[in-house]
C-alpha cells in the first residue's frame, strides 16, 4: 500500500482497495482505515476507496500531530492525499473525527472536486454556544468536559512522548480509568470501560485496547475538544453538493437536531436515521450501513 508525504515530510499511510469511480474515506477518533473493508468489499469491483490512517493511528501511528489545532493538521494531510492519488470528482465519506475533517476541507479550494459527500454522525459545531446547544454531549457537555480537564490533570507531570502504559502503575490505572469513563460516556458502551481497566492491569494488551496512548495525543485532542474554535455551521451550504446525513437516533455524543444542520444547508440532501444506534452505526446496525452505503455510491 502507499505511503503520501506530509507537509513536514512524514508518510502517511493510505490503504487503497478497488477500481472505478474514486472514494475518500475519512475515520474516526481511535479507528484505523482496515475498519472500513468489512463495509466497503461489497463495491470494490465498482468503486476505487482511498482510506488513509490519520497521524497517531494504524499504519500511520508513528506519525505525531505537529500542530495544536488537530483538525486543521488532519485536513492538511488529506489534501496531500487529494493531490498526490490526483482525485477528481470524488465522493467522501466521512465519519466521526472524519466528518469534523471533512467540513474543515470546505474551507478550502479542493472541496469543489468532491462529486457527493456522506456525513456520518457528527455535529457541525463540538462547542456549546449560546445560540447552539447541540455540541459533544449536548446539555451535559459540562460534565464531559469535566472529565477531560480530570484526565489532563493526572498526566500533566508526564512528558508528551511518553504512552500510557510507561506510566507509573498507580497514575496508569488511576488514567486509564478516566479514559475508559470518557470512552464509555462518549460510545455508551460498558463494555469499553471494563477493556481499558483490564489494559492497566495487564499493560501488553494497552496497544490492542486503547488506541489513543501518546500523552501528546491525548493532551492535543482533550484541549481541542474542548477548545472548540470551529463552527463548520459558517461554511455549510458554500458547497451545494448531493449529500447523504447518517444519523444514530441514540447517539449520546450529538443530538439529531444538530446534525440536521448539515442536511439543512448541504443540497441536494438525504438523511437516513438509524433507530437502534447510537455514535457507532457501522457496529450498532451494519447491515443497514452496508446496505445505505450502497445507495450513497450508486
Amino acid at each position: 500500500m502507499p505511503t503520501v508525504m506530509t507537509r513536514d515530510q512524514q508518510p502517511l499511510y493510505v490503504r487503497v482497495v478497488g477500481q472505478g469511480q474514486p472514494v475518500l474515506m475519512l475515520h474516526g477518533l481511535g479507528m484505523k482505515s482496515s475498519q472500513w473493508l468489512p463495509f466497503i468489499l461489497p463495491f470494490i469491483r465498482h468503486f476505487k476507496f482511498y482510506m488513509p490512517d490519520f497521524r497517531g493511528f494504524g499504519k500511520s501511528k508513528a506519525l505525531r500531530l505537529n500542530q495544536p489545532d488537530v483538525f486543521e493538521n488532519h485536513a492538511q494531510d488529506v489534501l496531500n492525499v487529494i493531490h498526490h492519488f490526483d482525485l477528481k470528482d470524488f465522493y467522501l465519506v466521512g465519519y466521526s473525527l472524519g466528518a469534523s475533517t471533512a467540513l474543515h476541507l470546505q474551507h478550502s479550494p479542493e472541496f469543489a472536486r468532491v462529486r457527493r459527500y456522506l456525513h456520518i454522525d457528527q455535529s457541525p459545531c463540538v462547542r456549546n454556544r449560546p445560540d447552539w446547544n447541540y455540541g459533544l454531549f449536548g446539555t451535559q457537555q459540562a460534565q464531559l468536559f469535566s472529565q477531560f480537564q480530570h484526565m489532563l490533570d493526572i498526566i500533566a507531570p508526564f512528558e508528551n512522548h511518553l504512552l500510557l502504559h510507561q506510566l507509573p502503575y498507580a497514575t496508569r490505572r488511576q488514567a486509564v480509568a478516566v479514559l475508559g469513563e470518557i470512552f464509555e460516556t462518549m460510545l455508551g458502551k460498558s463494555l469499553i470501560k471494563y477493556l481499558f481497566n483490564l489494559s492497566a492491569q495487564l499493560p501488553v494488551l494497552m496497544p490492542h485496547v486503547i488506541a489513543l496512548s501518546r500523552l501528546e495525543d491525548i493532551r492535543l485532542y482533550l484541549n481541542a475538544y474542548m477548545a472548540g474554535q470551529h463552527d463548520y455551521r459558517e461554511i455549510l451550504g458554500r458547497w451545494q453538493i448531493p449529500t447523504t446525513v447518517m444519523i444514530g437516533m441514540q447517539s449520546p455524543l450529538y443530538h439529531a437536531c444538530g446534525q440536521r444542520v448539515v442536511s439543512d444547508k448541504m443540497q441536494p440532501a438525504h438523511v437516513v436515521e438509524f433507530q437502534k444506534s447510537g455514535h457507532t452505526p457501522l457496529l450498532d446496525e451494519p447491515i443497514k450501513f452496508i446496505r445505505e452505503l450502497g445507495r450513497f455510491l450508486n
